[in-house]
């Protein structure tokens, strides 16, 4: 009995996984939820990531790999809009960094949130999906 009970909790974590992910890239997609980006100045990149997930997602290893399955399913979900023609794996990293510099002249239009450091370099901000896609900054 203890074998079936253990494969049905592991199940239902698995549903609340894939439930969780669908929400979130939903959210996402529909500019509800935003996409949290740290930035690193030397060399200047920025890294998308979510705040919003829960902390038993917060291990190193699958932190990082549930919130990969959370953006690149909001990239999924918000290209069947018909407004966007790439959804490869990491686009968000690729599409943020692809032209910094236009996108650190026209942060400040769509950037919300923005954080900087005692020197007044931006550390953090947030951003809707859609808008990272109004920035122009993707290269084909």
């Amino acid at each position: 009995m203890e074998k079936k009970e253990s494969l049905d909790k592991a199940r239902m974590l698995e549903l609340e996984t894939s439930s969780l992910i669908e929400k979130m890239a939903t959210a996402i997609a529909n500019g509800a939820l935003l996409i949290d980006v740290r930035v690193d100045v030397s060399p200047l990149q920025y890294h998308p990531w979510l705040n919003e997930l829960r902390p038993e997602y917060r291990a190193e290893k699958e932190f990082n790999f549930v919130q990969q399955l959370v953006l690149d399913r909001a990239i999924i979900i918000y290209a069947r809009n018909g407004t966007l023609g790439y959804t490869g794996r990491g686009f968000l990293e690729k599409a943020l960094n692809g032209n910094v510099k236009q996108f650190k002249k026209d942060i400040g239009k769509h950037a919300v949130d923005m954080k900087y450091d005692e020197e007044h370099i931006m550390t953090d901000f947030k951003i809707k999906l859609e808008d990272v896609t109004a920035i122009k900054i993707m290269k084909k």
